[in-house]
């Protein structure tokens, strides 16, 4: 991809330079980061069970913003927020406030769907590399994002495992659709049914550090006070 290319998918997402004497990079890359509107009763279910719905949709809400600002690097790559529910773009327009982001509404019936979409999307619109994050785990930093980008360059597949037998990220240099499917989502076994479809596509990974996320009251043991 030229330079010209670079400058022309920004500006389709809106981005533009901020000065002229900006560099574009050869290739753009995108972070996908999933997100929920931070309405009591609808996040952190079972966090709620233990501190409350409102309690619950409040820490929801600092993660999110503190995930948000410490991914944030223009520079380097897009960042886009698929959001949910679709209905709740304006609400989550003006929570979010004015951020260097770009929204787009969360599509398909299940999880598996809805990421592989976000992939497929970003994708179609030109970007060379994506990394998808939720706002689970509070570690992941703009750090995190550009090592895994470095790191698609020997690999067909970056994962982040989480301690819960999940994964609080993934990064990929093409749309594979086939490593969403059959997965037991929301269970302890999402990491290994994906290593497998990995294995079994003869796919290259790579696996991060393991890191938490925060599900339950338990997972917050030391967090609070870093929100």
């Amino acid at each position: 991809m030229h330079c010209r290319r670079g400058k022309q998918l920004r500006r389709r997402y809106g981005i533009e330079p901020h000065s002229r004497t900006d560099i574009y990079p050869t290739t753009m890359n995108t972070l996908i980061i999933f997100l929920k509107y931070p309405e009591a009763g609808k996040v952190k279910t079972r966090l709620a069970k233990d501190i409350g719905a409102d309690k619950a949709a409040d820490l929801y809400s600092s993660m999110a913003m503190k995930i948000i600002d410490n991914t944030a690097d223009p520079e380097n790559y897009i960042t886009t927020v698929f959001y949910d529910p679709p209905s709740k773009l304006k609400e989550i327009r003006d929570w979010i406030g004015e951020k260097e982001v770009q929204f787009s509404p969360q599509t398909g019936k299940t999880l598996g769907d809805k990421i592989s979409n976000a992939f497929k999307e970003v994708f179609d619109n030109g970007s060379d590399k994506a990394v998808i994050i939720g706002t689970d785990c509070i570690d992941v930093t703009s750090d995190t994002i550009n090592h895994t980008v470095d790191m698609l360059n020997q690999n067909d597949i970056i994962l982040g495992p989480a301690e819960d037998g999940g994964y609080y990220l993934l990064g990929l240099k093409k749309h594979i659709p086939q490593i969403f499917e059959k997965i037991d989502w929301s269970t302890d076994c999402v990491l290994n049914q994906t290593i497998e479809k990995l294995n079994k596509h003869k796919l290259k990974y790579h696996l991060l550090k393991t890191l938490r996320d925060i599900d339950d009251v338990y997972d917050l043991r030391g967090v609070i006070k870093d929100l």
